[in-house]
């Protein structure tokens, strides 16, 4: 199954994500002519292109349909495909001649009694199955329970609206928090006091910068994040006011960034079609009763990691994880902090001096493809 594996993968990157009617995403991919798949979110439309290629790609083998080169691999599948002109292969020619053994064999059991030549003959005394090797567990918490700990699986997830909302804001601040660190301190200042009014100065900010503040300040205001927001032209400055809702404030001053983190960690492993479990805020249970809640954990069948994220002070609890990893029986490498605007050659002489893999919200999908590697 990896040459099909591979040509999935190699046409799901050149997926073409555009905005819909309605408020939905679309998908195309420019080599499939017709295949149009529309959703709600990013990950709701690339689980549906899976499943449509899949079909697709079925469907255009078993009728021989010529298939776009992509990645290498459609004149190969088409070739295994062809069962009435098999290669010249010698190998693939024996994959064919037994499949169709077997098949023969499965049809003729279908029929009453079996074939003729075979009802007055002995039959042969039935083999036992072979067992399949036992694929290792991608479930978080086998691996904890393995090592003598406990895991208590986190329940606080909201409605799908309440979801949608989220992960609308985090991925916006996240993936333009380059030029939107100036407004979110501010914020950050307001919401640690429980909400509140605040203004911040664009008079230095380029135009492009401008339009990102004030459309994230249209998304924070249509969210309920925000109770009043105007943006002054003259005056090149916004006005607001915070909500004093301690849930959406506590997102603003940490939740947003572990949320954004887990969906660059869950997009990374369905890239390359890993099997894996993903958990956020799991609370690691002693035996003595201790508790500690950790961010992100994620599990394929090869890897173990641990992810914490940080939007301010970070390094009261490098000595609690760095005991954690080392309880959990894992590399401190696959410890990995994300630390919110912190430069890169900070990360190093952290890495350095502790070992775990360091990232900030630029360098976070980087890090995760090496140690996934």
């Amino acid at each position: 199954m990896g040459l099909l594996n591979d040509y999935l993968a190699a046409v799901l990157k050149q997926a073409q994500y555009r905005p819909g009617e309605g408020g939905y995403l679309e998908v195309t991919v420019p080599d499939i002519t017709g295949l149009l798949v529309r959703g709600r979110s990013f990950e709701e439309c690339r689980e549906r292109l899976q499943d449509e290629l899949e079909l697709w790609l079925s469907k255009s083998l078993l009728a021989h349909q010529p298939l776009p080169e992509i990645g290498g691999a459609g004149a190969q599948l088409q070739q295994l495909a062809l069962e009435t002109t098999p290669s010249n292969n010698p190998t693939e020619q024996i994959i064919l001649k037994t499949v169709r053994t077997i098949l023969e064999e499965v049809r003729s059991q279908r029929r009453p009694g079996g074939r003729p030549e075979e009802r007055s003959q002995p039959q042969p005394q039935a083999q036992q199955p072979r067992q399949e090797p036992k694929k290792p567990s991608t479930r978080v918490s086998d691996y904890v329970n393995e090592v003598g700990l406990q895991l208590q699986i986190s329940r606080n997830g909201g409605n799908e609206v309440e979801e949608k909302t989220l992960e609308r804001v985090s991925s916006f601040l996240g993936e333009r928090f380059g030029a939107l660190e100036g407004l979110y301190e501010k914020l950050k200042v307001a919401a640690t006091k429980g909400g509140g009014e605040f203004q911040y100065s664009l008079a230095s900010s380029s135009q492009n910068d401008i339009g990102i503040v004030t459309q994230f300040c249209t998304v924070l205001k249509e969210t309920g994040f925000l109770k009043t927001y105007t943006y002054s032209s003259k005056q090149r400055r916004v006005y607001g006011r915070l909500t004093a809702e301690g849930k959406m404030n506590n997102f603003l001053t940490g939740g947003w960034l572990e949320r954004y983190a887990k969906s660059v960690v869950q997009l990374a492993l369905r890239r390359r079609n890993l099997p894996h479990d993903l958990l956020a805020n799991p609370v690691l249970i002693y035996p003595n009763g201790d508790r500690f809640e950790i961010d992100l954990m994620a599990r394929t069948q090869s890897k173990f990691l641990m992810l914490e994220c940080k939007t301010g002070n970070y390094d009261v609890a490098l000595e609690r994880h760095q005991r954690i990893a080392q309880d959990l029986r894992i590399p401190a490498k696959q410890v990995l902090y994300v630390l919110l605007g912190i430069p890169e050659q900070v990360l190093d002489e952290l890495k350095n001096q502790w070992g775990f893999t360091f990232a900030n919200e630029k360098t976070l999908e980087v890090e995760l493809e090496k140690l996934l590697t």
